[in-house]
């Protein structure tokens, strides 16, 4: 009798442990996430396959942990952003870059001109829905960051569809660049002004430490998804992936290379820390916009690494058992 080979299996560091915040949730998140759900299953045309897979995501659990202290409509049009920016983000993971770009064309089109642009897509549908609600009450900044933010995604996702197709591996400075915009964070940051209620002054968005803030805050949430997500990535061939990039850079394996993706996690959460003590004063008004800013930043950090192991989209059924453990077995390439 052949014996089977043992398990390869990944252990991954425990991202919630360091982080001092208290989890919080919107009151009516349940509600807000199984209406926002049939909201986008009623214009995506999705196939059975593909709803079975969006019913798993549960991002309305990580959109009530993210925006906490805001209206049911508020919160409403934030699950919707978040369910939709999950199905583009698994819409580009099957396109190349000359679809990704006609993506990219439809849904910019219809944030600049809402009132005009027309298109019969799915795409369209549910970018139209989200954003006319949205600009209802949000500032004027909050909505130009949201546009502009949004169109450097999908020129970031284009590059990754392109290093893709190329097998193409990035060094780390211009993989943590990249990730930045291909996060689809940038977005979900101009949304917390939106839930909050707030309009922040450009010069305040772009202070060295909001930017620092605001920058360390995607690299937290980018790298704990990386190496949460590796292993369903790397059985597909993805490169684009902060492990891929550490074991090409220092020419080690994915277990070495999970630990110094981790220890790069802790160093940036420790500048988090010590760069949150150093924010200036804007005048009473404006500082408390920016605390209400900075706490959403908090609630995003430690609402990705509890999310991570609430939705079934990295650990299918057994994602309550790798949060205990800790570890889990290599998947095989797909064929």
């Amino acid at each position: 009798m052949v014996s089977r080979p043992a398990p390869i299996m990944l252990k991954f560091p425990d991202f919630i442990a360091p982080i001092p915040y208290k989890l919080r949730c919107h009151a009516q998140e349940y509600q807000v996430s199984r209406e926002s759900e049939q909201w986008l299953l009623s214009m995506a045309n999705f196939t059975e396959k593909q709803t079975g897979k969006f019913l798993r995501l549960n991002a309305g659990l990580l959109s009530g942990m993210c925006y906490i202290d805001c209206s049911f409509d508020e919160l409403r049009v934030c699950t919707d952003f978040m369910n939709f920016l999950f199905t583009l983000d698994d819409w580009t993971d099957e396109f190349d870059t000359t679809g990704t770009r006609g993506l990219g064309e439809c849904i910019m089109n219809t944030l600049y001109h809402p009132d005009t642009f027309k298109s019969d897509t799915a795409a369209y549908r549910l970018t139209h829905s989200f954003w006319t609600r949205m600009r209802e009450t949000a500032g004027p900044g909050c909505q130009q960051r949201l546009m502009y933010t949004l169109d450097v995604y999908f020129q970031a996702i284009m590059q990754q569809a392109s290093d893709r197709g190329s097998g193409n591996v990035p060094d780390l400075e211009e993989y943590i660049l990249l990730r930045r915009d291909t996060s689809g964070c940038k977005t979900g940051f101009a949304f917390i002004e939106y839930a909050a209620g707030i309009d922040l002054p450009v010069d305040v968005v772009e202070h060295p430490v909001i930017d620092g803030l605001a920058n360390a805050t995607n690299d937290l949430v980018s790298w704990a998804n990386d190496v949460l997500s590796y292993n369903v990535e790397q059985s597909r061939g993805d490169t684009h992936n902060l492990v891929v990039v550490l074991m090409a850079a220092n020419n080690c394996d994915r277990q070495e290379a999970i630990q110094l993706a981790y220890e790069l996690w802790n160093q940036t959460l420790q500048y988090f820390f010590k760069t949150r003590q150093e924010i200036p004063s804007w005048g009473e008004e404006i500082d408390r916009a920016v605390g209400l800013y900075v706490q959403g930043l908090e609630d995003w950090i430690i609402a990705n690494a509890e999310w991570s192991f609430e939705t079934k989209r990295y650990f299918g059924d057994d994602a309550a058992k790798v949060k205990q453990t800790l570890e889990v077995e290599l998947l095989p390439l797909r064929q």
